[in-house]
C-alpha cells in the first residue's frame, strides 16, 4: 500500500469518526445503526400480514327476521265481515226507519230494499278491490278507491229500485240510507288504513322471504316488489357465492344453501323461492332436493316469467302466473280466520267454565307428590317454531323428560297415581287450552312433538323423510291421527310413519266442518281406547 493510499484511509476513518461523535452529541444514533434499523424496520413491515380491505358479506346473523306476523288473508277477511256487518246494520237501520208504515206494504218491501242494498255496497267494494291494503298506497287513495265503490253501489242501487219495484220505491229513503252507509265505510277504512299501515312498517303483514339463486329473475322480482312493497325479501342464497354480487338492489347475497338450513330463524320465513332459470334445471332440482323437506312454503319461478314485462305488472299477479308451489300450499283468509276465531271462543269458554276443576286437578298433584302442579316441555310448532307446551305433571319431579328421549312404557315407574288417571282421560292436556289461546297452538291439528324426541336411539324425525310436513300447520289438541287411532308414544318407525302419514293427511284435507267431526269425535274414541298406553 502507497504512502498516499494509507493517509486517505486514516482520513475516512478519521472522518467517519467524527461525523459519529457529532451524531452521538445530537442524541442521533450512528450513521451506520440508523442504516440497520432503517433495514429491520423494512424487514419487520414486509413480513407484516397483509390485511384483507374486501368488502364483507353480510351473514343469517345480520338479517332481522320479524317474528310476530299476522296472516294478510285472514285480516282481510276479518274486516270485510265489519264491513258487511256495518253496512247491513246502516241500510237495514234507515230503510226500516223510510219505509215501515208507507205504501201499506208492511216490511216485506224494507227487508228486501235493505238487502238489495247491502249486497250491492259489498259487491262493489270487492270489484273495486278496496281490501287489497296495499302498503304504498296512501291514505288518499285508499279513501278515493272506497268513495268511488260507495258511490258506484248507490246509484246502481237506486237504478234496481226504480226498475224493479217503482209502487214502492222513496228515493230519499234509499239515498239517506246509502249516503249513511257510504260515510260509516269511509270511517272504517280510515281506521283500517292506520292499522294495516302500522302493521307494514313494523314487518309483520309482508311475507318474508329468502330466494334461492342471484339471478336475473331474483332481480327483477326485487326491482318490481320495491314499487309495490307486497314482500318482505330479506335475503338470497347461492351456492356460487364467488360469482354472486354483494346484495341485489339492496337485498343481500348472504351465503350457500347449507347457512339457509342451519339459520335459526328459518322457521319464522313464509316462503323460500327459487330464482334459478330455465337453462338450469339440474341446479335448480339439486337446491329444491336440498329444501324440500322443510316445512316451509317452497316455490320456483317457471319458465314464463323470463318472458313477462313485469314492468306492467303488479307483483301479487306476477306471483299468481309465475310461481309455482312445489309444497305446502296456503288456506284461505276465510278458513285462517274463522279457524282461529272457533280457537279463541272455545278455550276462552273452555277455561273460564273448567276453572274450578282445573284447581282441583292442580290441588291433587300438588297433594299427591312434590313439585309444580304444571309441567313446561319444549316442543315443536308451525314451521318448527319451538314453544313451550303446558301440561299437568303426570311424572315424579325428579323424573321429568324434557325430550322425550325415554317413550312411555306399561307400567311405567316414573308416572305418579293421579298422573296414571290423568294420562288416561288425558286431562293432563288440558292446560294446552291456555296455548291454544295464545296462538301457539289450535284446538285441532298434529299433536306437536317434544324437541329431541327419540324413538328407540334414534330421533324419531330422522326416521320419516316427509316428518317435517306435519309442521305447516299449527299443532294441536287433537287431530285425525289421534282419532284414527295413533296416540301415545312412538315404538318404532313404522309408528311414526303411520303417525306422519295421518298428519299429511289432515293437512291436505284440512276444513272448518273436518275441524268440528274431529273435535266430535275425539271424547268417544278416547273413552273407548284400552290398547294406547298414555
Amino acid at each position: 500500500m502507497s504512502i498516499q493510499d494509507s493517509v486517505q484511509r486514516r482520513s475516512g476513518d478519521f472522518a467517519r469518526r467524527q461525523a459519529r461523535k457529532q451524531d452521538e452529541k445530537r442524541g442521533q444514533p450512528p450513521a451506520a445503526e440508523a442504516l440497520d434499523n432503517f433495514a429491520e424496520r423494512v424487514r419487520k413491515d414486509s413480513t407484516a400480514p397483509v390485511k384483507d380491505r374486501r368488502r364483507k358479506r353480510k351473514t343469517t346473523a345480520d338479517i332481522h327476521v320479524p317474528k310476530r306476523q299476522t296472516n294478510m288473508n285472514a285480516l282481510r277477511f276479518g274486516l270485510q265481515s265489519i264491513d258487511i256487518l256495518a253496512v247491513c246494520s246502516i241500510i237495514a237501520i234507515g230503510i226500516w226507519n223510510g219505509y215501515v208504515g208507507t205504501n201499506n206494504h208492511g216490511v216485506l218491501a224494507p227487508v228486501a230494499a235493505a238487502t238489495l242494498g247491502s249486497l250491492i255496497f259489498i259487491a262493489m267494494m270487492y270489484a273495486c278491490r278496496a281490501y287489497r291494503f296495499n302498503p304504498a298506497e296512501r291514505l288518499s287513495e285508499h279513501l278515493k278507491t272506497v268513495g268511488i265503490a260507495a258511490m258506484s253501489a248507490l246509484g246502481l242501487w237506486l237504478v234496481i229500485a226504480l226498475i224493479s219495484r217503482p209502487d214502492t220505491f222513496l228515493p230519499d229513503a234509499l239515498a239517506k240510507a246509502g249516503l249513511a252507509a257510504s260515510a260509516g265505510l269511509i270511517l272504517l277504512h280510515t281506521l283500517y288504513h292506520a292499522q294495516v299501515q302500522r302493521l307494514h312498517k313494523r314487518g309483520a303483514l309482508a311475507p318474508t322471504i329468502v330466494m334461492l339463486g342471484a339471478t336475473d329473475s331474483a332481480r327483477r322480482i326485487i326491482e318490481e316488489n320495491a314499487k309495490t312493497k307486497e314482500l318482505n325479501i330479506l335475503a338470497i342464497f347461492d351456492d356460487r357465492l364467488a360469482r354472486a354480487p354483494h346484495n341485489i338492489h339492496g337485498v343481500p347475497v348472504i351465503g350457500h344453501v347449507d347457512d339457509l338450513m342451519s339459520w335459526d330463524a328459518l322457521p319464522y320465513i313464509n316462503r323460500i323461492v327459487v330464482t334459478l332459470p330455465s337453462a338450469a334445471n339440474q341446479r335448480k332440482k339439486e337446491f329444491v332436493d336440498r329444501v324440500k323437506l322443510l316445512p316451509n312454503r317452497i316455490a320456483f319461478v317457471v319458465d314464463e316469467f323470463e318472458n313477462l314485462n313485469h314492468v306492467q305488472q303488479r307483483l301479487s299477479e306476477i306471483a299468481e302466473i309465475s310461481l309455482r308451489d312445489v309444497t305446502g300450499n296456503p288456506k284461505s283468509g276465510r278458513h285462517t280466520a274463522i279457524k282461529r276465531l272457533m280457537d279463541i271462543g272455545i278455550s276462552a269458554t273452555a277455561l273460564v267454565l273448567g276453572a274450578p276443576v282445573l284447581a282441583l286437578v292442580a290441588l291433587i298433584i300438588k297433594l299427591d307428590s312434590p313439585g309444580p302442579a304444571l309441567f313446561k316441555q319444549p316442543r315443536h310448532g308451525f314451521n318448527n317454531r319451538v314453544f313451550d307446551v303446558y301440561k299437568f305433571r303426570s311424572m315424579r319431579n325428579d323424573a321429568a323428560d324434557l325430550k322425550a328421549a325415554q317413550q312411555t312404557v306399561a307400567g311405567d315407574a316414573r308416572i305418579t297415581k293421579i298422573g296414571r288417571f290423568i294420562r288416561k282421560t288425558s286431562i293432563d292436556e288440558l292446560p294446552q287450552l291456555l296455548n291454544v289461546l295464545k296462538g301457539e297452538m289450535s284446538l285441532v291439528g298434529p299433536r306437536p312433538h317434544a324437541v329431541g324426541m327419540r324413538t328407540g336411539e334414534i330421533e324419531s324425525y330422522k326416521l320419516v323423510e316427509e316428518y317435517a310436513h306435519r309442521h305447516k300447520v299449527k299443532p294441536g289438541m287433537t287431530g285425525w291421527a289421534q282419532i284414527k287411532g295413533s296416540r301415545g308414544p312412538l315404538h318404532n318407525a313404522e309408528d311414526v310413519e303411520r303417525r306422519v302419514r295421518l298428519d299429511v293427511e289432515y293437512i291436505e284435507r284440512s276444513n272448518v266442518m273436518l275441524d268440528i267431526y274431529i273435535m266430535l269425535k275425539t271424547l268417544p274414541v278416547l273413552l273407548g281406547d284400552s290398547e294406547n298406553i298414555r
